[in-house]
């Protein structure tokens, strides 16, 4: 065994675990496909199925396995020294509906990609290298994003275990994770299972979920910041079902109108922000409905829900369109006799990834001639452990159509670049 690392052929380990990894997406892909792309919904059969499997092939590898009392799972390498703090990679198992394949995938698979080659060449660590497989990253089952890593850090209370609703249920995230046999008495009773006692460092490997790397011609990036967001998940506009051709204007309380004003006037906002140059801001609305039991094209409509999402790396950006929100709703309200409801708000900070880590991506990148970029991401589970005080970096890997749709398409090519320099790195660091 080989205690110090030799990066280039730990990368060229990483590209001939290739088939491995294409194989294990293609049999996960198969196991939660829906009609259409994969749904995998967090602490469903679906993603302990995705879990199982990875777990097969961390077997194979002769990895030890364990799983904490909220259900992530952990595949280590162990180290010489097991009491030091571990070097941590890994991702979510979870998608959103009739999703692609590589969200959060990519990363575990990367993760058993990477502790695959430093078994092959011989490298043993000084410390223990896992990966880690959560669940739960995705807010459409819940309402909130991390779950998974929130739970193993420690920071979700146990009462949000009973209030937490899936979307498509109605049941709470306690009765599903009991469906698939987690101890609630053991996980209310539990503490958190990653801490900076024993984890040193987190590096997650997602897909890129936009076109920059596309755009650029790139294969991988490395991350700066992760955005923070203000979201407000159960919004809805009450006003007045009235007939459309007998109520004049000054008689409505028309809803629709009444979010069409509320929207337009953030978007004039987002503009103005991004002319001023305030930095990587995103708004989006993910949802804008009429309620089907009452509309119909005769009626002025009484009812419309909605969702919000606005994200930036800035604070004070977020916090402005949170209070923006409130007081253009207030006012939208009294001028148009209508009333918002805008529910929970929920969100998180903006978390800027560590700059030692990020140093040390791009100069490994730069001792295997791989060409990188920088810039801004959307949230991960990285910027749970971040803010958990675990040194937390990132890599994104170009992925063609975007994410959150079942178009994704990363080349098993790009993939690699991204495996290797992990791979590579995770060894330097645990060298």
């Amino acid at each position: 065994m080989r205690n110090s690392p030799d990066p280039a052929a730990i990368a060229e380990a990483a590209l001939a675990r290739l088939p491995m990894a294409d194989a294990l997406f293609e049999q996960i892909r198969a196991a939660t496909a829906d009609t259409a792309g994969v749904t995998r919904p967090a602490w469903s059969p679906q993603d302990r199925m995705a879990a199982d499997m990875a777990t097969a092939v961390a077997r194979d590898l002769g990895l030890e396995i364990r799983t904490d009392a909220a259900g992530n799972y952990f595949y280590t390498l162990p180290g010489r020294d097991r009491s030091a703090p571990a070097i941590m990679t890994g991702s979510h198992f979870d998608s959103v509906p009739k999703g692609g394949n590589y969200d959060g995938l990519a990363g575990i698979v990367a993760g058993l990609v990477g502790l695959a080659a430093l078994k092959d060449t011989g490298f043993e660590p000084a410390c223990d290298v896992t990966v880690i497989g959560m669940t739960g990253e995705e807010s459409v089952w819940y309402g909130i994003a991390y779950v998974g890593s929130r739970l193993a850090t420690g920071v979700l209370p146990p009462a949000q275990l009973d209030t937490l609703l899936r979307d498509d249920s109605g049941r709470s995230l306690a009765s599903h994770m009991a469906d698939v046999g987690i101890d609630l008495a053991a996980l209310r009773a539990s503490g958190p299972s990653v801490t900076p006692a024993n984890t040193r460092a987190f590096l997650e490997l997602h897909i890129e979920q936009g076109p920059v790397l596309i755009g650029e011609d790139v294969a991988v990036a490395i991350p700066t910041t992760i955005r923070g967001n203000v979201r407000f998940p159960y919004a809805c506009c009450m006003g007045s079902y009235d007939h459309s051709g007998a109520t004049p204007r000054a008689y409505r309380s028309d809803a629709a109108l009444a979010v069409v004003e509320l929207l337009a006037r953030l978007e004039a906002w987002w503009v103005e922000q991004e002319a001023s140059g305030v930095p990587d801001t995103v708004f989006t609305v993910g949802k804008l409905f009429t309620d089907r039991a009452e509309h119909t094209m005769t009626k002025v409509p009484g009812r419309i829900d909605f969702t919000l999402n606005i994200g930036g790396t800035t604070q004070p950006f977020l916090d402005q369109g949170r209070d923006l929100t409130y007081a253009l709703a207030k006012e939208i309200a009294a001028a148009r006799r209508v009333t918002f409801e805008l529910g929970e708000c929920v969100g998180s900070s903006p978390t800027p990834l560590d700059p030692e880590l990020r140093r040390l991506l791009a100069e490994t990148a730069g001792g295997l001639s791989l060409p990188v970029r920088e810039f801004a991401t959307v949230g991960h589970d990285a910027s749970i452990f971040a803010r958990a005080g675990i040194p937390a970096a990132m890599l994104l890997v170009r992925n063609e159509n975007g994410s959150h749709n079942p178009h994704e398409a990363m080349t098993i090519a790009d993939f690699g670049e991204g495996a290797k320099l992990l791979a590579a790195t995770i060894a330097t660091l645990a060298g």
